[in-house]
């Protein structure tokens, strides 16, 4: 049977009848989706970190377009953020962990993007008046800092993402093929809530599959093709 048309991810009602089989309660009489429910967004929330810790590719999200108004007044001293307060079209995407790089454009043109530079280390913004782009931006604070520029201006952002909870047992788990880590993970968090000694042996089991799936992902990055910059890049700058 199908999860999601013909696509390869799970549904959280997967994972939590195999935690129920691993905690003999197959039937569900103690363990519902509802109860496991919390465990295994737990669970799904340890593994998206140890895949963000080695940067796979699987959270990686593009092209959020962004506003930045002109600044009132040029002023050195003057900054711009995009922040999870700012007004839409400027507010940072809710599924933001952490910016990678960032593109501009005059607001409402058809200009290319072109790239902004990431000035988070190496010393943070300077002080210099402002001219029409924006040029440089700095990741603090949660938010994004730049100096602004004396027009409006469109921000295309490359960010990595968290994928949102799993509601019920029809939440598609956005990770593929990691059943197995996420499984033995929640059984090891819902037998600890109760006591139960086989805690360790699931947990001990849940390192060993996400150890596989960050192997496969690390194998799969190796892949990929990656193209150093220069090491003049920033001498225009």
């Amino acid at each position: 049977m199908p999860v999601i048309g013909s696509t390869a991810y799970n549904t959280a009602g997967q994972i939590t009848s195999l935690v129920r089989s691993l905690l003999n309660d197959a039937a569900g009489n103690l363990f519902t989706d509802g109860a496991l429910m919390p465990y295994l967004n737990s669970a799904y929330r340890k593994v998206q970190r140890a895949l963000e810790n080695i940067q796979s590719g699987t959270q990686l999200s593009d092209d959020a377009l962004l506003l930045v108004p002109a600044i009132p007044a040029v002023d050195s001293a003057a900054r711009v953020a995009i922040t999870d307060a700012s007004a839409p079209p400027g507010q940072l995407p809710t599924d933001l962990l952490v910016p990678l790089r960032l593109w501009e454009r005059p607001y409402n043109s058809g200009a290319d993007f072109v790239e902004m530079a990431d000035l988070s280390n190496h010393g943070g913004l300077p002080s210099e008046a402002q001219g029409p782009s924006l040029r440089f931006w700095e990741w603090r604070a949660d938010g994004i800092y730049m100096l602004g520029a004396t027009q409006d201006t469109q921000v295309r952002l490359r960010y990595r993402k968290a994928y949102p909870d799993l509601l019920d047992a029809s939440s598609p788990v956005l990770i593929r093929n990691a059943q197995e880590a996420l499984g033995f993970f929640t059984a090891a968090l819902a037998s600890a809530a109760r006591g139960a000694p086989q805690a360790i042996r699931w947990d001990d089991a849940g390192a060993d599959a996400l150890e596989d799936l960050l192997a496969r992902a690390t194998l799969r990055e190796q892949h990929s093709g990656r193209r150093r910059r220069p090491y003049t890049w920033r001498s225009s700058i």
